[in-house]
């Protein structure tokens, strides 16, 4: 019994956290799905930006969102969220003080998930701080929300409370909101910006804004866009890395906090795996699985375990490779190792790390996987497996008719799927642990659990 217990603990320790999909943060708050479509948030919650039905507070913990399964693309902006589920329809929740929830309301704010329009062909989308931009599977390109600056590109500076339509061009392939301006990527590689230019954000010394979407130089192999504060950063097809606009926290990377509205190319970046952009920051992740960051890092926001500013790449050494995923906005950050586990660093006022506390981390934290609050349809009834522990086959008894088995881990994560053909199922490859199953049979369905020795 000792040592069963003692591989419990071991296993809930180290696997419980293995469950991320993709996270984003937003200004003081987070987003994130976990394994099985579940979404979860958490941080600031004073525009209803966690989603949960209620309306300012705190949460330092993920919690999640309604009963749904489905979602699958996440981008927050400063207080709101922009979301698609697999059914390729588009939702939104949080602050809509400029229209950015796209409901074709004025209402400030909105505390659940609202679905905009009833369009299934969303394909991507991008939030920026107070309004959105998105790309449908016909290659056409919609903005909503904030338009000072002429953000959302539809020549005017009239906020739009519902998603409008850029042009006529059906050749979009990738967006990225900014705070005051859009970058966007065309199918021949070409690359376009609007909005505000005020320190060459657009790559481009003039205009000094547009309302329109503008080219900007001539190349034809740009393969990845982000827009940042007052600095974006751009990927070619030959992998070499480009950054331009302000630069006065050192987030170029290239020694200096000099700004350029010419595209500077940083060779030590070059080929990254995976790329985020802060407001004043950027982070980076080789392709050898390390992650490096520069600019402002008041917060923590770089991860280094300092809060110096950098002008120059640092790389977070505390857990050297593996990493996958990063995301950053204002002033904290998000990543995901390859395995699915989540890390956190960076401000936490509001408890936007997700770790349970209040206290700023400046080297990565990891954020346990949550159980899941609402389960997944399935209605289920207990059954007996045998034997239980086991160190190599369960038995399922055939009086059940079962014909399929689902085996997840204790995160959520499924581990094995398959229709039943023997009432001896092996598990000898998983390790040791204990596992949720769920057996289908005739009417009925059933679960249990089970200990792998």
């Amino acid at each position: 019994m000792r040592k069963i217990l003692l591989i419990l603990l071991f296993f809930s320790t180290f696997s419980f956290s293995q469950c991320w999909n993709t996270v984003s943060p937003g200004g003081a708050h987070t987003i994130a799905i976990r394994d099985g479509g579940a979404i979860f948030t958490w941080g600031r919650n004073n525009q209803g930006q966690l989603g949960l039905g209620t309306t300012g507070g705190t949460q330092n913990t993920p919690q999640q969102v309604g009963s749904d399964f489905n979602w699958q693309t996440i981008s927050a902006g400063n207080s709101h969220n922009l979301v698609i589920k697999t059914t390729g329809t588009l939702w939104a929740w949080g602050n809509n003080a400029d229209g950015q929830i796209g409901v074709g309301s004025n209402a400030a704010r909105f505390n659940i998930p609202q679905q905009i329009g009833t369009d299934t062909n969303w394909s991507k989308i991008s939030a920026g701080d107070e309004y959105c931009v998105a790309i449908k599977t016909d290659g056409t390109l919609w903005t909503w929300g904030d338009n000072t600056y002429g953000q959302l590109g539809d020549n005017s500076t009239a906020d739009k409370n519902a998603p409008v339509q850029i042009g006529t061009a059906t050749d979009w392939i990738q967006i990225s909101a900014g705070t005051d301006h859009t970058l966007a990527l065309k199918s021949n590689g070409t690359l376009w910006a609007w909005g505000r230019n005020n320190v060459g954000q657009f790559g481009t010394a003039s205009p000094t804004s547009s309302l329109v979407p503008i080219q900007i130089g001539t190349d034809t192999n740009w393969s990845k866009i982000f827009a940042a504060r007052e600095h974006s950063i751009a990927i070619k097809t030959d992998t070499t890395y480009w950054v331009w606009g302000g630069n006065t926290n050192g987030q170029f990377g290239n020694t200096t906090t000099t700004s350029s509205a010419t595209p500077t190319a940083i060779t030590s970046f070059n080929n990254p795996l995976q790329i985020s952009k802060g407001h004043q920051h950027s982070i980076i992740i080789k392709q050898d699985g390390t992650l490096w960051s520069t600019g402002g890092n008041a917060s923590g926001q770089l991860g280094n375990g300092n809060n110096t500013q950098q002008t120059t790449p640092v790389q977070e050494n505390t857990l050297a490779t593996n990493w996958s995923f990063v995301s950053s906005k204002v002033s904290h950050t998000a990543a995901l190792k390859s395995d699915g586990t989540l890390y956190t660093w960076g401000a936490n006022l509001y408890g936007q790390l997700g770790d349970g506390t209040g206290s700023a981390k400046n080297t990565p934290t990891i954020i346990t996987c949550p159980m899941l609050t609402v389960e997944e349809n399935f209605v289920a009834e207990k059954i007996t497996i045998y034997p239980n522990p086991t160190n190599g086959f369960i038995n399922i008894p055939s009086e059940f008719g079962i014909h399929k088995i689902v085996i997840y881990d204790l995160s959520g994560k499924i581990l094995v799927e398959k229709e039943l053909y023997s009432e001896a199922v092996d598990v000898q490859n998983l390790t040791s642990g204990m596992y949720l199953i769920k057996l289908f049979g005739g009417n009925k369905n059933y679960q249990t659990k089970f200990i792998k020795i």
